[in-house]
C-alpha cells in the first residue's frame, strides 16, 4: 500500500516524479541515441537508394548502344514519307518516286437496317430486330472459375453441351473447342470437352489466378432463355484462319455484343450506327490476307440475320504499293522496315522524289550524355553534403517532454540542427566519392579512339573545389565530339576491356556504385536482401540499445518501488508518531 502525504502532508508523488526523473536521465540518453542511429539508417539509405538509381540509369543510358549510337531519318517532304532509325539502321540513303496506293483495312457493314431505332442498351430480345428466326429457345449456362494454382484442367459445377455450343474464354481470351477423342494433341489455344466427368482440359498450364469464363447453351422448347450461336472468321499473316465463336443470348444488350467482338482475337473493331440503323465493321490489320476472298466471313443466325453482315458485302482491304529505289514493291501496312528504317508513308503521289537520309541523332545523344552528368552531379551533391555538413552536438534528439514544450517551428529548427553531420566524413562515403573521381579522371586505353578521357570530348570538373569533382559540359565541344565520332564517345563511356584501363567510365563508376551499395548496405541494411536489423550494423546497434532500454526499465521499476517503500514507511513512523503525541497530550490535560 503506498501513502501519500497523509501524515506529513508533503506531495509524495510528485516528490517521486521528481525523483524518478533524475533517475531516468540515462535512459532518454539511450533513447536519444536510438533515435541518431536509426536516422543514420535513413540518411545512408536515402544515399543508397539514389546509387542505385544512378547505377541501374547508367546501364539503360550511356552504356546502352542503341541510345548512344541513335539515328535519325531525315525525310525531305515529311508530309508524304517519314521514317524512324535506330542504332542498327544501315548508313545511306533511300529514294521514294511514287506511292500509288496506301495500305487500308477490309471492312463490311450492314446490307440495309437491321431494327428500328435499337436501344443500344436495351435487351436484345426486346428490341423490334428486323428478321426472323433468330432466337433458339434454350438453356443457357454460365460458370466462371479462377484458377487457384497452376493446372491444365478445371472441374466444373454445370452440365456441359456440345464444342458447336459451348464457348471458353481465359482471361478474355478465347480457345478453340473439341470434344474428347478428338483427332490429334491439344495445342496451346485448344480445351477439350469431358461431358462425363464436366472436365475442361487445356492444351497448356493455366497461370494462377487466371479467369476461366464457360457459356454453354443446348435447345429445349421449354427453356426459358434465348440464344444465338455465331462465328467469325479471318486471316492471319501467315495464312492461316482465326475463327471466334460468339455465344449471344437475348438478355444481352447491342453495346455488349459490340464490346465482346471489339475485344476478339480475330482482330475486329465494330460499331452500332443509330442515325443509320446499321452495323459497320473493320479489320484492326490493313492490308490484303485473303487474295480475291473475302476478309470476314460470318456465320450464325444474329450476324447474318439480325445484323445483316454478309461477306459479300464487304470492301476488300488495300496493300501498300510504292516505288523505291526504282523497285515497285507492296506492304500489308502503311509503316514498314527497309535497311533498319521503320517507313511510314502519308499520302499518295506520282512523280516526285523524296529521299530518305540517315544521319547521327546528335541531340539524343547528347541528351543522354547530359542526363548522366546531371544526375552524377546530384549524387556527388547530396553525399558530399552528408560528409560535410556542420555536426551541432549541443542539440541532441528531442524527448517527447522537450518536444511538447516547444511549438512546431522551434522543434523543425532543433531537428534540423540535431540531424545534421550525422554522416560527416563518414569512410565509406567518402572513401566512394574518392573512387569516383579518380575513375571519372582517368583514361581509357584501347578503344582504338582519341577519345581516352572526359576533357577531350568537353565535360571537365567544375572551377570550384569545394564542389566535390562535380562536371560541366562545354557543349560545343560535345557536340563536335560526337558528329566526329560518335563510337569513340560510346566506347570512352562503355568500353568494356579486360583490364581495368580498358573499361570504360561509366562501366568503372557502375562496378564501384555496386561496391558502394554492398558497403553501405551492409552498414545500414535496406538493399541487398539486408532488412531484418539483425543483418546491417546499425540494425544490430539499435537492437543492443533496445535491449540495454528494457534492462533499465525493469531497474527503474524497482527503484520505483524503493522511493514508495521509503516514503511509505515514513508516512507510518511520522502517522505512529503523532499518535502517540495526542495520546500524551491527551493524558497530560486530563490530569491538570
Amino acid at each position: 500500500m503506498r501513502l501519500s502525504g497523509f501524515a506529513t502532508g508533503m506531495d509524495i508523488n510528485q516528490m517521486v516524479q521528481d525523483l524518478m526523473k533524475a533517475e531516468r536521465m540515462p535512459l532518454n540518453k539511450l533513447e536519444q541515441r536510438k533515435t541518431q542511429t536509426q536516422w543514420r539508417i535513413d540518411q545512408f539509405r536515402e544515399i543508397n537508394v539514389k546509387l542505385d538509381q544512378f547505377r541501374n540509369n547508367t546501364f539503360d543510358n550511356v552504356m546502352r548502344r542503341s541510345t548512344m549510337m541513335a539515328n535519325k531519318i531525315v525525310s525531305s517532304q515529311p508530309s508524304l514519307v517519314t521514317a524512324t532509325g535506330s542504332s542498327s539502321t544501315l548508313e545511306g540513303s533511300l529514294r521514294l518516286t511514287e506511292v500509288k496506293s496506301l495500305a487500308t483495312a477490309a471492312s463490311n457493314a450492314s446490307t440495309s437496317r437491321v431494327g428500328q431505332q435499337l436501344s443500344v442498351s436495351g435487351k436484345l430480345s426486346e428490341q423490334q430486330l428486323d428478321a426472323d428466326n433468330v432466337w433458339t429457345r434454350g438453356v443457357v449456362n454460365r460458370e466462371t472459375v479462377t484458377v487457384q494454382q497452376s493446372q491444365s484442367s478445371i472441374s466444373l459445377n454445370r452440365e456441359l453441351g456440345n464444342p458447336e455450343s459451348t464457348v471458353v474464354r481465359v482471361n478474355g481470351v478465347s480457345y478453340k473447342v473439341v470434344e474428347e477423342g478428338f483427332d490429334g494433341e491439344l495445342t496451346a489455344t485448344q480445351v477439350m470437352l469431358d461431358r462425363e466427368t464436366n472436365t475442361l482440359v487445356f492444351g497448356q498450364e493455366l497461370a494462377r489466378n487466371a479467369r476461366v469464363e464457360v457459356v454453354t447453351a443446348r435447345e429445349d422448347e421449354n427453356g426459358t432463355d434465348l440464344f444465338s450461336m455465331n462465328n467469325i472468321e479471318t486471316k492471319a499473316k501467315d495464312g492461316s484462319t482465326v475463327t471466334d465463336r460468339f455465344l449471344i443470348t437475348g438478355d444481352q444488350s447491342m453495346n455488349d455484343v459490340m464490346q465482346m467482338m471489339n475485344r476478339s482475337k480475330v482482330g475486329v473493331s465494330a460499331f452500332y450506327d443509330t442515325g443509320t440503323d446499321r452495323v459497320s465493321i473493320v479489320r484492326d490489320e490493313t492490308g490484303i490476307y485473303n487474295e480475291g476472298g473475302a476478309e470476314m466471313t460470318f456465320s450464325g443466325s444474329f450476324f447474318r440475320e439480325a445484323l445483316k453482315l454478309d461477306e459479300a458485302n464487304e470492301r476488300a482491304g488495300t496493300n501498300a504499293v510504292f516505288t523505291i529505289n526504282g523497285l515497285e514493291t507492296h506492304r500489308q501496312s502503311n509503316t514498314f522496315s527497309v535497311n533498319g528504317m521503320a517507313i511510314t508513308l502519308h499520302e499518295t503521289f506520282s512523280g516526285r522524289d523524296v529521299s530518305l537520309t540517315v544521319q547521327r541523332d546528335t541531340d539524343k545523344v547528347m541528351d543522354t550524355i547530359k542526363a548522366f552528368v546531371e544526375e552524377y552531379n546530384n549524387l556527388i551533391d547530396l553525399v558530399q553534403g552528408r560528409i560535410s555538413e556542420e555536426a551541432f552536438r549541443a542539440f541532441p534528439p528531442l524527448t517527447e517532454e522537450e518536444r511538447r514544450d516547444l511549438t512546431e517551428r522551434e522543434a523543425e529548427l532543433w531537428d534540423e540542427k540535431a540531424m545534421s553531420g550525422l554522416l560527416r566524413n563518414d569512410s565509406i562515403l567518402r572513401g566512394g566519392m574518392d573512387r569516383f573521381r579518380v575513375q571519372m579522371y582517368s583514361s581509357v586505353q584501347g578503344t582504338g579512339s582519341d577519345f581516352r578521357q572526359l576533357a577531350q570530348i568537353g565535360i571537365t570538373t567544375t572551377s570550384d573545389f569545394r564542389s566535390g569533382g562535380k562536371l560541366e559540359i562545354n557543349e560545343d565541344r560535345l557536340r563536335a565530339a560526337i558528329e566526329q565520332d560518335a563510337e569513340g564517345v560510346y566506347q570512352l563511356f562503355a568500353a568494356d576491356g579486360a583490364a581495368e584501363s580498358e573499361k570504360g567510365l561509366a562501366r568503372r563508376l557502375r562496378d564501384s556504385a555496386n561496391g558502394m551499395i554492398e558497403s553501405i548496405s551492409r552498414r545500414a541494411g535496406g538493399l541487398r536482401g539486408r532488412t531484418v536489423n539483425q543483418q546491417f550494423t546499425l540494425g544490430r546497434e539499435i537492437n543492443n540499445i533496445e535491449d540495454r532500454m528494457s534492462a533499465f526499465e525493469r531497474r527503474m521499476q524497482q527503484v520505483e518501488q524503493r522511493y514508495w517503500s521509503q516514503f511509505t514507511a515514513m508516512e507510518k513512523a511520522v502517522a505512529k508518531a503523532n499518535a502517540q503525541a495526542e495520546t500524551f497530550f491527551a493524558q497530560m490535560f486530563s490530569g491538570m
